[in-house]
């Protein structure tokens, strides 16, 4: 074969791969894509999972003899961390170590805790993180995809919004008012009761990890 045949046949190859290579990152990225969407679509169903199992829960506890009747099947999850503990120690890992509040992926934010030697505890570990970061008070997700970054300004805004709810119950009628009355006060309680929740630990997770370092975080 002649040089200047070689030279076609190898860049019609060249073109060929050049094609086929756009084509697979094409593919590629869709695929990111719906694994991004599945994390979040899972993510979503193991909390709602964890609301059902907490309001179930709650039922067995003020009325035991319900229980008997079908009873909650245990949930293996292993050794681990579970709950507020996953999002405690995800908070510590962060602000204890050098990354600090900074923007970062879940994925490399769980690695970051396995690494720190506190694994969490259920079948699908990451996507168990997954849900309780983003249940965090302190935690934001930011407009790049599966990226989240810590909010240390939350305390302030959290007490500014309960100054605000406790000046709208105070100015709602009392619970001898109309239906409509009536049902505004209990959105306004059970609104205080969810913000101050989420103070208390907003100002835990930061305080534990400040102490940790003995810096101080805003808020």
């Amino acid at each position: 074969m002649s040089t200047t045949s070689s030279r076609t046949v190898s860049s019609r190859l060249v073109r060929a791969a050049a094609a086929e290579r756009t084509a697979l990152l094409r593919e590629r990225a869709k695929l990111l894509r719906r694994r991004e969407s599945a994390a979040a679509q899972l993510a979503s169903i193991e909390e709602q999972l964890a609301t059902v199992d907490d309001r179930l829960g709650l039922i067995d506890r003020l009325a035991p003899e319900a229980a008997n009747v079908h009873p909650l099947p245990s949930r293996d999850d292993g050794e681990g961390l579970k709950g507020a503990a996953i999002r405690q120690a995800a908070i510590d890992v962060l602000l204890r170590g050098p990354h600090g509040a900074a923007p970062i992926h879940y994925k490399r934010w769980f690695a970051l805790l396995e690494q720190a030697g506190q694994p969490v505890a259920g079948k699908d570990p990451l996507a168990v993180f997954l849900t309780q970061i983003s249940r965090s008070p302190v935690v934001r997700r930011t407009t790049q995809s599966g990226v989240y970054e810590l909010d240390v300004e939350v305390p302030a805004r959290l007490r500014l919004r309960l100054e605000r709810l406790h000046g709208r119950l105070a100015a709602t009628p009392s619970a001898l008012g109309s239906p409509e009355e009536r049902a505004e006060r209990d959105r306004v309680v059970a609104e205080i009761g969810a913000t101050e929740r989420a103070l208390d630990e907003a100002e835990q997770a930061l305080a534990t990890a400040a102490e940790g370092d003995g810096t101080r975080v805003a808020g």
